[in-house]
């Protein structure tokens, strides 16, 4: 038997082992240390910005998303790809590119189709749903412009947002509709209904539905904006924050991303080609011997190299162990 495997056999002591009793033992000794680091590190986690929540502490901010959203002026209504064709986010022709994936009609999806589900237990919407969709994209228009004007002046009295008088068609009574829907917690569930799909839910609407001002003043409050880096910012002081993004986030702050049209895509772009080096280095000539120039190993296996080497500094392999 050559030295090297005989090294193998006698340098460890061989036991019987109950492998189910060890794998069980790692894992209640790994769920307390968990559990144990939870309570002592854990961060307190700040409220979600849901849809109840806004339209409960914000009612004439919430309408007039809503209103928004209905006349196609919204962040998502007028998006474009890959959710419809407007150009509010278009950053460049990739963008363009890659079409329409995930087909949204704000004004249906996100207002009509909840009220209609609405209506259904209240039959008093359906009323105003009618009159609004038999009538003229002209006419809904006019509508839609009164009722935003008159919003900038509405107030929130006894569960509904009140405005100016005017003529706004059916929409004070559609909106004020759609804020209860929101108040009450069902908007959220109307919006991730898909009807066409009994098995299961569709999120996206639901994720969708507060972009915009809502999410955008939010992240003001914490200090998420600007030059408070965002994502790596601690959204309750005294907590750290996802410092594990640093890089990724300072590719955003590169002037030659920052300043693009196409500041995600590049950025993305960016962050592949970082991965792609580092799949690649096995191949890539002069890096792939970076290892044995650096010689880590020798240092994590000092004592195996410190045991097991002959004159030259080298490993004694087999043939030469067992010629000697």
């Amino acid at each position: 038997m050559t030295k090297t495997s005989d090294d193998m056999v006698k340098s460890y002591r061989m036991v019987p082992e109950d492998f189910v009793k060890h794998l069980f033992s790692t894992f209640v000794i790994v769920t307390i240390v968990v559990l144990v680091a939870s309570i002592l590190f854990s961060v307190p986690e700040k409220q979600p910005l849901t849809i109840k929540g806004y339209a409960t502490s914000n009612p004439v901010a919430f309408e007039q998303v809503a209103l928004r959203a209905l006349d196609g002026q919204g962040q998502i209504a007028n998006y474009g790809p890959p959710y419809n064709n407007g150009t509010g986010n278009v950053e460049s022709v990739l963008q363009k590119t890659v079409g329409i994936l995930h087909p949204i009609n704000a004004e249906q999806k996100f207002i009509l189709n909840p009220l209609k589900m609405a209506a259904s237990i209240n039959p008093a919407i359906a009323p105003a749903l009618t009159q609004f969709e038999s009538a003229s994209p002209a006419q809904q228009a006019l509508w839609e412009t009164r009722y935003t004007a008159a919003l900038n002046k509405g107030q929130y009295q006894n569960g509904v947002v009140v405005v100016p008088k005017g003529n706004y068609g059916p929409l004070p009574t559609l909106i004020n509709a759609t804020l209860s829907l929101g108040k009450s917690g069902l908007m959220s569930g109307a919006l991730i209904r898909n009807p066409s799909v009994t098995t299961r839910f569709d999120n996206q609407n639901y994720l969708l539905f507060l972009q915009g001002q809502p999410l955008q003043k939010d992240p003001a409050t914490q200090s998420l904006v600007g030059g408070n880096w965002g994502i790596i910012h601690p959204a309750i002081n005294g907590y750290p924050a996802a410092w594990w993004m640093t890089i990724p986030t300072w590719i955003y702050q590169w002037p030659v991303v920052a300043n693009s049209s196409a500041s995600d895509a590049l950025a993305l772009s960016i962050g592949f080609l970082f991965w792609l080096a580092l799949a690649l280095i096995p191949w890539i000539p002069g890096l792939n011997k970076l290892p044995r120039y650096l010689g880590v190993h020798r240092l994590i296996w000092r004592e195996f190299y410190r045991n097991h080497a002959n004159g030259q500094g080298t490993v004694a392999t087999p043939d030469q162990s067992h010629a000697s």
